[in-house]
């Protein structure tokens, strides 16, 4: 037992009773007990704190307890965090469809050492991650439950010890998810009115007013060069039953028999039937534009051409064909726009703009229809490569007065509803959104920048597990879970 310390020139001096001085003669061992808690702060402030300091790494604590819900009971389980990526990933079907790998459940056991002991003994402070599948072929259904290797814990102040050293994962503040309206000044001094919407994983969505006043969309931040008009992408969307722009979406209507003139100006404007001499009497005869050429049959001869504007001495013509009604749609209420764009546009139907955006977005591929919707579904419509969080679909119901729409992905009325916005932001109707404000940013925290990683991880291993379940020679052995995951995949990039 010590019984007195004495400091002499510089060293500490310490002296044991006769009755317990250490039974060794070699070097002394002393045991420092580890704090269990955080010193109590003293304050020598003459002004008393009115209020105590809130909790700063709070948020932290909460957000790798919200990633692991290790507390929480399996049925319990929120879909968010790991509960989350291991829903997304997973099922993993082989490419001939006969075996098909689920997941079921995950366990986080109890830590070996405590975190204290882990800093003086220069550990690592984690717990084994034990997740339960359920492998399905011909032959049944086999459950098993797979070490996918140990996953690191959050001490009680927000650090990770990882070999003996604490470490912190700081959060990040990045652009918020969800839609923003802009506007750019082009060199000749006119402004150029655009939006995009930014998912929380997945490709942007951009559409943009370029100098002649024709709005043209870009899938890919990095293939701008791409561009094509929105009239196009709009016929395209009618061919994706996904996109639920269509009004009946599982019906079964050939290519060529949609995304017409005639369906795109009905997203956009009224389409009114007016008899001849109601067309005579208005006033505002010029803002009026046909959606349909007027033809003299006997002659062969286009008397008036669709989406020019009406005139009363072309309403004279029409008449002189025997014609009753004539079919218009008013362009002041977005300045003729989309009609400009329609008369611009190369393609007439869903067929030919599914071709088309394919052989901009993939030039040197044959372009097919089949593989274009494919392409697009890929990009915006898929919810293992899309999803624009909980966060975006917030922000862009806030934006487009959306109350039910609870869809992570992208929807035909998304779009279409977007880019009415931009059409009245371009008459003056509306507000724009500033970038720099911190309300269009959002802080990453712990728990989602680890869940991200795990998405990563968990994408290697269904890479793996498809090639092994495809490789793997079942009149040798019997496949089971363990012998198709690879659980290294996963802790290498945590641990990274």
């Amino acid at each position: 037992m010590i019984s007195k310390i004495r400091k002499s020139s510089g060293f500490v001096l310490l002296s044991f009773d006769e009755t317990e001085r250490p039974a060794s003669t070699g070097r002394i061992e002393t045991k420092v007990a580890m704090p269990q808690k955080v010193t109590e702060r003293i304050n020598f402030g003459k002004i008393k704190e009115v209020i105590s300091p809130p909790n700063l790494i709070e948020i932290q604590l909460d957000s790798y307890k919200e990633f692991l819900q290790a507390d929480v009971a399996q049925s319990k389980r929120k879909n968010t965090g790991l509960q989350a990526v291991f829903t997304e990933v997973f099922p993993i079907e082989s490419y001939d469809g006969k075996t098909v790998l689920d997941f079921h459940s995950y366990e986080i056991q109890e830590p070996k050492v405590d975190w204290l002991e882990c800093l003086r003994e220069g550990l690592t402070f984690g717990a084994p991650l034990y997740v339960t599948f359920l492998l399905k072929d011909e032959k049944g259904t086999k459950e098993e439950k797979v070490f996918m290797g140990e996953i690191p814990l959050m001490t009680p102040q927000g650090t990770f010890v990882i070999n003996g050293a604490e470490r912190v994962i700081v959060s990040q503040l990045h652009r918020s998810p969800g839609l923003a309206f802009e506007t750019t000044q082009h060199p000749n001094g006119k402004l150029l009115h655009s939006f995009r919407i930014i998912p929380d994983r997945g490709s942007w969505y951009e559409a943009q007013f370029d100098t002649s006043d024709l709005l043209y969309v870009y899938l890919d931040r990095k293939k701008r060069r791409r561009k094509f008009l929105t009239t196009t992408f709009f016929r395209a969307l009618y061919a994706i039953p996904e996109a639920r722009l269509h009004p009946k979406p599982d019906s079964k209507i050939v290519p060529e028999d949609v995304g017409k003139d005639g369906e795109i100006l009905d997203l956009f404007y009224n389409i009114e039937e007016l008899s001849l001499k109601e067309a005579e009497k208005l006033e505002d005869i010029q803002n009026k534009v046909l959606i349909e050429d007027a033809v003299d049959l006997d002659k062969g001869i286009v008397v008036a051409r669709a989406f020019e504007p009406l005139s009363k001495a072309v309403v004279k013509q029409i008449g002189e064909l025997g014609v009753g009604k004539i079919r218009v749609v008013d362009t002041s209420v977005d300045d003729g726009i989309v009609i400009k764009c329609l008369k611009k546009d190369p393609t007439k139907n869903a067929d030919e703009a599914l071709k088309d955006i394919y052989r901009r977005l993939r030039p040197g591929d044959p372009p097919t229809a089949a593989n274009a919707k494919a392409l697009i579904k890929r990009l915006f419509f898929d919810p293992k490569r899309y999803d624009l969080g909980r966060v975006g679909r917030y922000k862009i119901n806030q934006k487009l007065n959306f109350s039910e729409s609870e869809s992570r992905i992208l929807t035909g009325r998304d779009l279409l509803e977007a880019t009415k916005y931009l059409l009245k932001l371009k008459k003056g109707e509306g507000s724009l959104d500033d970038i720099d404000h911190l309300g269009s940013r959002r802080i990453r925290t712990v728990g989602e920048l680890l869940a991200n990683q795990c998405r990563v991880g968990l994408a290697r291993t269904e890479r793996l597990v498809k090639e092994r379940m495809t490789l793997f020679d079942q009149t040798l052995d019997t496949m089971t879970p363990q012998k198709l995951i690879n659980p290294k995949a996963l802790s290498a990039v945590v641990r990274d």
